[in-house]
């Protein structure tokens, strides 16, 4: 009888990412299916400026206020890393107890906060120089590098900090978005001083209220996410099918979460997948898709017509030869003789979810964000 076990280097590492996983109820949300391109289209026409490691709004400010106390210091690397770790105790001593980047790691913390908003602070004008880091603080504290509104830093930044935006802060980040992403739905829920919560961008209460281009891209990310979703439950179902398979015993942890697969697929297939494709424009979402940096490959743009294409039939999938063969085509083009459909190692490594949630297109960064704008004061 063969079982299936962990082949890898870092055991230990690997059990404290799966706990930590387990513990918030994260499913691995990789991109097994090479879908990334387009819901990262998305998710920049939606909320410019934003990612998926974003904390808190007030870091956009945070940011440029610590590399201009760098460059007027000497503009060395090592400088402007100090006071980002600076900051981190100010945060602490402020009272902030959670989203502050870098309070496990301390010293010793390899992304630093410029790095994960370096590429929004260029996306929202507040940074003006497009170079990297390293060449703003070469080029010094000269006027131009960043926006002229930015407001100044509070004397304590560095002693006692809260993520708390001021009413002169919010003020200039709502200019920030209505200036540099005036059409976007990040800058209309803004303006608006949204704070509705909501599971899901597209189950927001005022979406009819909304621009009708704004509707329009909505629209694309709810079909994308909700019809693409069920590719990536046949892909976990036939992985744990064949997890199962090398278990070799009629029950245990595999065979019960093939089960859990397959009932999950089947309620995918109950709330309406059908009708969401039969409607679903594929040249409006790739005009989409173009007006962005990512590329779409022609065969992802192919592998999801003919994923719409099959579920527009309204058939179960579950065991459907066609879908199947469309999704074991798809991972072998991506990862060749690694996919784990096919390779025995591969599939010894899977945790269990591979890609499985719903697409969320950075909706709950950005509803932090938008609370901490409508809290400005």
């Amino acid at each position: 009888m063969s079982a299936l076990a962990w082949i890898d280097f870092d055991q230990t590492d690997r059990d404290r990412a799966r706990r930590i996983m387990d513990l918030f109820g994260v499913e691995d949300s990789r991109d097994e299916l090479g879908l990334g391109s387009i819901r990262d289209a998305l998710s920049d026409l939606m909320f410019p400026g934003t990612s998926t490691i974003q904390t808190r709004l007030r870091y956009m400010v945070f940011v440029p206020w610590l590399y201009r106390m760098a460059a007027r210091s000497g503009g060395r690397a090592d400088q402007a890393r100090q006071l980002e770790l600076q900051l981190i105790t100010a945060l602490l001593r402020g009272g902030e107890t959670e989203n502050v980047i870098g309070s496990e790691a301390r010293d010793s913390l390899k992304r630093l906060p410029s790095d994960v908003y370096w590429a929004g602070l260029l996306a929202l004008g507040i940074r003006t120089h497009p170079g990297s880091r390293a060449e703003m603080l070469a080029a010094g504290d000269a006027p131009g590098l960043w926006s002229p509104g930015l407001p100044v830093a509070p004397d304590d930044l560095l002693d006692k900090a809260t993520f708390r935006l001021t009413a002169e802060e919010g003020s200039f980040l709502r200019d920030r978005l209505a200036v540099s992403a005036r059409d976007s739905l990040f800058n209309e829920l803004a303006q608006a001083g949204d704070r509705a919560g909501s599971g899901a961008i597209w189950l927001h209460p005022m979406r009819a209220t909304w621009s009708a281009r704004n509707i329009a891209i909505v629209d694309q990310a709810e079909r994308f996410a909700r019809v693409m979703n069920g590719a990536a439950l046949l892909y976990n179902l036939m992985l744990a099918e064949r997890a199962a398979a090398m278990q070799g015993a009629e029950t245990g942890r595999w065979h019960d979460l093939a089960a859990e697969y397959r009932a999950r697929l089947g309620t995918w297939q109950a709330e309406a997948p059908a009708s969401l494709a039969t409607g679903w424009s594929l040249a409006g979402l790739w005009s989409l898709t173009s007006q962005t940096i990512h590329r779409v490959a022609p065969q992802t743009m192919a592998f999801v017509t003919d994923w719409s294409a099959l579920v527009q039939r309204g058939q179960p999938l579950a065991d459907d030869a066609a879908a199947r063969a469309l999704i074991l085509r798809r991972e072998t083009r991506l990862k060749g003789p690694k996919a784990r459909l096919t390779n025995d190692a591969a599939l010894a490594r899977w945790g269990g979810a591979s890609g499985a949630a719903v697409l969320a297109y950075r909706w709950p960064v950005v509803q932090r964000h938008l609370r901490d704008l409508a809290d400005a004061v």
